[in-house]
């Protein structure tokens, strides 16, 4: 992920990137003291600018954003990447926040109402130590109850890795309630091979940088996309393996196919 300080900088950044055939762009950063990215109207002018004329996907780490500076941000870009936490402990000690899992859960209510679920994509994670095996799975149904399109499930990171029980579980939830599931890019790497049971035994459907064992194993498309993208924006983002494709490059999501 790289930097860019300031509007002008923003935009030459997005530029060069584009020359370089790149169309989509996740906007991130620090959170401010309320937990939502605090993004300028300069800035927005400057993202509206550079999509103008260019056929190109936004996706933006929005957090608590305020309902009316989220109208402006959804002007913009096509779709937020929203954070669910697991607990409300999560929030406080985790975020640093006096809010709760209900106030998340309130707003990605509203964004679903209000644009459409393909115009946001709920990340859970799972397997804190600040957070139980049943508010974890908790969470994934309350989420299911609001949107039933995708869940991006990650798995927490940390010097004691959380049991394999407990990370199976949430993935046999989610399939119940969600039309797809997605494994996302944070992950301990040191469980590959449960990652890689789950994805076979059909409780994943995007796998964010996948072994090379795993393609060949089952039916796959590859993107070179994030994994949150709605199915209607992949077709842009679509590579074929064997032609200087690494799948276990940063940008790779699979897709498997039964």
């Amino acid at each position: 992920m790289d930097s860019a300080v300031g509007v002008g900088n923003l935009l030459k950044l997005l530029e060069h990137y584009y020359e370089q055939g790149f169309r989509g762009f996740l906007v991130s950063g620090g959170f401010n003291q309320e937990g939502y990215l605090p993004l300028s109207s300069e800035q927005l002018s400057a993202l509206r600018e550079f999509r103008r004329g260019r056929e190109v996907f936004l996706s933006v780490h929005a957090g608590l954003m305020p309902r009316e500076f989220l109208g402006k941000a959804m002007e913009v870009f096509d779709l937020v990447d929203f954070e669910v936490p697991p607990s409300d402990r999560y929030v406080r000690e985790g975020r640093g926040l006096r809010r709760t899992r209900g106030d998340y859960l309130d707003l990605l209510s509203y964004v679903v109402e209000e644009y459409g679920e393909d115009r946001v994509a709920p990340h859970v994670v799972i397997g804190s130590n600040l957070s139980t095996a049943e508010e974890d799975l908790s969470t994934v149904e309350e989420v299911g109850r609001v949107t039933s399109r995708l869940v991006v499930l990650l798995v927490a990171m940390g010097s004691a890795l959380p049991e394999v029980g407990r990370v199976v579980a949430p993935f046999e939830v989610a399939r119940r309630y969600f039309r797809e599931v997605a494994l996302g890019c944070m992950r301990p790497r040191s469980l590959g091979a449960v990652f890689e049971e789950l994805a076979l035994g059909g409780y994943v459907d995007r796998f964010v940088n996948p072994g090379r064992r795993l393609v060949e194993l089952v039916p796959t498309e590859l993107y070179g996309s994030c994994c949150s993208l709605p199915e209607g924006a992949l077709g842009a983002f679509r590579l074929e393996l064997g032609r200087g494709v690494d799948p276990k490059s940063s940008y790779l999501q699979l897709k498997l196919r039964w």
